[in-house]
């Protein structure tokens, strides 16, 4: 396994650089680092740091979008019963 990681020079800083910012991109990057993995070139204790990381950033990033689906659905619902409460008055 020694080999197979000096056989592969490291990557340049630019190709590391990943965009994390959704979860379709951590999922691509958990993927990659599990293939890595399991083809040898990435040691075991990196992968596990890694994949701890996309986890962590993955239950991030899914917190941030449901607060973000939440806001809007209060705004909405409180922008519905304002309209709502003109009608009634409007029909008394």
């Amino acid at each position: 396994m020694r080999e197979d990681l000096e056989a592969h020079p490291p990557p340049s800083p630019r190709q590391r650089r990943r965009r994390l910012a959704n979860l379709g991109n951590v999922k691509t990057g958990l993927a990659d680092c599990i293939r890595a993995l399991e083809d040898g070139t990435m040691e075991a204790g990196k992968a596990r740091a890694l994949i701890y990381g996309y986890s962590v950033l993955a239950g991030i990033i899914q917190g941030t979008e449901l607060e973000e689906r939440l806001t809007k659905l209060e705004a909405s619902v409180k922008h519905e019963g304002h309209s709502r409460a003109g009608a009634l008055s409007c029909a008394r």
